[in-house]
């Protein structure tokens, strides 16, 4: 299942991915759109949740670098949405596939000077 976080109007792709109003469930083809009941909890409370949801693939806006090691380990695929601000405006060569060879370069929200793996 693919998630993609929200702003409130739940069509605007939001620039934080933990910190979403909403995140829309994209699953072969439906669309289901929740508010996010964790977006002021800590890191570990979100992700304790976050793995409850069976998300395999990640569509974001921007990304910390701590943040995307926490998805790699967990087995989620993280695209970058570029280029576009609207959920309905979202295309497969509008994404940019994350992966340890370019996290550093493309996760523009802290923590990118960490090491991959650590």
């Amino acid at each position: 299942m693919t998630l993609i976080p929200l702003e409130e109007d739940q069509e605007t792709i939001a620039g934080r991915f933990r910190k979403a109003h909403s995140f829309a469930f994209l699953n072969e083809g439906d669309l289901t759109v929740k508010k996010n009941p964790h977006k002021t909890s800590k890191s570990p409370e979100f992700f304790e949740y976050f793995k409850t949801l069976n998300i395999d693939r990640l569509y974001i806006k921007e990304l910390g670098y701590k943040t995307f090691l926490k998805l790699l380990a967990l087995g989620v695929e993280v695209y970058l949405v570029q280029e576009v601000d609207r959920l309905d405006d979202i295309k497969s060569d509008r994404l940019l596939f994350l992966d340890r060879d370019n996290a550093k370069e493309h996760c523009s929200l802290g923590h990118h000077k960490k090491e991959a793996g650590k």
